[in-house]
């Protein structure tokens, strides 16, 4: 069954917010064996929308539809979709009582003459888990349009919640598909095919196809199997378990490395902490993100002031004095501080310059150490990365947190 997406915000193509929707769409169609065949992102304008439903009804069967079916001006959704179908939009009983228990969940009334209680001809409202506006479903001629919210929780919970009971019932089986995936760091990607191991792609792909996917420090290497999927992903994982890309690899599957460091901790039943100063946080809040993380992730002192090293985590002043706050001995002050204060059994410390200002010949911009506090360990890690301000946060978090996924 071929998927595509439709995704409608003029205020995505002038970068006022970015498509969170497409990335989730493609993780959620996974357990059912689907790929997204296209995406294609348009104004929230008539005819640019009509255009783009051409394009994507001559080559999927099913379109799921984000963005445009809210109250304002520029919410034309269900108008596009009409006139494309050649429906009038009319008022429907179902709507109503759909757009209804929404208001009502949220303790609000419904006005008489809303828009949500209208729908092109031959549609049916779907029931919105979080929000107010109705989705859409409409099927012709053994093809399937289901529409949804752009918000990212009404579009997600939306899908949950229907995908299963109205998509699912008309796939056909295209057997199995496993999606393999290799994530590996501390080599680019061009190093990997040109240097490390050349003949890998041409070796993977005899088995299927071959992807690569570079990220944060690191490169995503995937492999897509149908048909013998048992024997194939074996001999691939062989592969790659022997082949010089091997030591760079730190998760075989899709999850984040938060999610990962999670998991795994819980399994040691080990607690985690940091302390950041350049990164403000970041560490935290990619770590808080994860549900559960609060069994394995104690807390953070964020000490951007000298006088927080000193005064919160008991870093020695001379200390500061001497080597300076971004420095092996800092970096190793702040890290024990932070294990102490936190109780934890693990903590992680980052201090660095993130620029543009600030750097020195012996400590360009881009320079972080990252720190480590056990029971029976102490010590930094000096690294060096090129980027702007918010690209060197983005990297030296990372760094730490591959850094943490080794002590664990």
């Amino acid at each position: 069954m071929r998927i595509g997406m439709l995704i409608i915000g003029t205020e995505l193509l002038q970068g006022k917010i970015t498509d969170a929707n497409t990335v989730w769409l493609a993780q959620f169609l996974r357990p059912w064996n689907l790929r997204l065949r296209m995406t294609m992102t348009t104004s929230d304008h008539n005819e640019d929308i009509q255009a783009a439903l051409q394009m994507l009804y001559q080559r999927c069967d099913v379109v799921v539809c984000s963005g445009g079916l809210g109250p304002t001006a520029d919410d034309i959704t269900k108008d596009s979709l009409a006139q494309f179908f050649g429906k009038k939009v009319i008022p429907q009983a179902g709507a109503r009582v759909v757009a209804e228990e929404n208001y009502a969940r949220f303790f609000r009334t419904l006005a008489a003459d809303h828009g949500y209680g209208y729908l092109p001809e031959d549609f049916i409202a779907l029931n919105n888990p979080s929000g107010f506006a109705p989705g859409l479903w409409f099927t012709e001629n053994k093809r399937y349009l289901l529409a949804a919210p752009g918000v990212p929780k009404e579009f997600r919970d939306m899908l949950t919640e229907h995908f299963p009971k109205l998509v699912a019932p008309m796939m056909k089986s295209g057997g199995v598909i496993n999606l393999l995936n290799f994530r590996t760091r501390g080599v680019p990607e061009e190093r990997i095919f040109k240097e490390l191991a050349p003949g890998l792609w041409d070796e993977l792909s005899a088995f299927g196809a071959v992807s690569s996917l570079p990220h944060v420090l690191g490169v995503d290497i995937g492999v897509t199997l149908e048909g013998d999927v048992e024997l194939k992903t074996a001999r691939v994982q062989q592969i790659m378990r022997q082949s010089p890309v091997a030591p760079h690899i730190w998760h075989e599957g899709h999850e984040s490395i938060e999610e990962v460091i999670v998991k795994k901790a819980r399994e040691k039943n080990l607690t985690l902490g940091f302390a950041e100063s350049c990164t403000g946080g970041l560490c935290s809040h990619r770590m808080t993100n994860i549900s559960g993380s609060s069994s394995v992730f104690w807390g953070s002192v964020v000490s951007y002031d000298n006088s927080v090293k000193q005064n919160l985590l008991h870093v020695n002043p001379g200390t500061i004095q001497q080597h300076g706050a971004v420095s092996e001995a800092t970096a190793m002050e702040m890290a024990k501080g932070a294990r102490e204060a936190l109780g934890v059994d693990i903590a992680i410390s980052l201090t660095g310059i993130a620029g543009p200002l600030g750097g020195s010949t012996d400590k360009p911009v881009g320079t972080v150490w990252v720190g480590v506090a056990r029971a029976n360990e102490l010590k930094a890690l000096r690294f060096e990365y090129s980027g702007d301000r918010e690209t060197l946060k983005l990297r030296f978090s990372q760094i730490a947190l591959y850094t943490l996924l080794d002590q664990i």
